[in-house]
């Protein structure tokens, strides 16, 4: 969970200090607390806080963080097009391995038209081939999915994503025949599988794409 965030420790300076005076600022009733957890964003407001004893375990404080970030996700998708992060779930071992997301599937039973942008958040220093990844994912969520063109069209649509990083979104991704990032994927109503768009595909190929596709002209 802590690759999704810039985890920092801030460590107790005291009952005069300046941490008990900020977590009071930001919803702590307590003047002498043992463990508190804060998620703040990126403009320095506090988004969420754990102080019901559940940050003392692994279990409640990752439950609370998983929640908490993908409410956050959802309100500032890092493109114009809002992908969150999908909720995978896996079973089985090796190459019995299986993986599903309830929300695409949902989505897509619905009927309506999903695009899952594949991409890769991190990768171990000495694995070239996954920096490769993570660059050229990231250079393609700036040119493509962050392009106005397409954000212009995102109306009906469901958008999600998986990280090659997550063993889970792997199995899912290799499942819809995607090994490597970046790759944007589109499950049309009707389709029995996503599709691959290439990786070619540009701002103004995606953007056809999302304005020709309207869940009322599938339905």
């Amino acid at each position: 969970m802590l690759h999704r965030v810039e985890p920092v420790e801030w460590c107790y300076d005291g009952l005069g200090g300046k941490i008990i005076e900020w977590t009071m600022e930001n919803g702590s009733p307590k003047d002498h607390p043992s463990l508190l957890a804060f998620l703040v964003g990126v403009d320095g407001k506090v988004e969420a806080l754990l102080d019901n004893n559940q940050q003392y375990n692994a279990g409640g404080l990752t439950k609370w963080l998983d929640e908490q970030l993908r409410a956050y996700e959802k309100a500032h998708p890092r493109t114009r097009l809002p992908f969150v992060l999908a909720d995978v779930s896996a079973r089985g071992e090796d190459e019995e391995r299986t993986a599903s997301c309830k929300e695409i599937e949902q989505a897509h039973e619905d009927g309506t038209p999903v695009l899952i942008f594949v991409g890769r958040e991190r990768f171990e220093p000495k694995d070239k081939a996954a920096k490769k990844e993570h660059k050229k994912a990231r250079s393609f969520q700036k040119k493509v999915l962050d392009a106005k063109s397409p954000s212009k069209e995102k109306a009906g649509w469901a958008f999600f994503r998986l990280d090659l990083a997550d063993d889970d979104h792997a199995v899912l991704a290799k499942a819809w025949g995607v090994e490597a990032a970046p790759a944007l994927l589109a499950w049309l109503p009707g389709a029995e599988a996503p599709k691959d768009l290439g990786p070619r595909i540009n701002a103004y190929q995606l953007t056809k794409l999302l304005k020709e596709t309207k869940p009322s002209a599938s339905k």
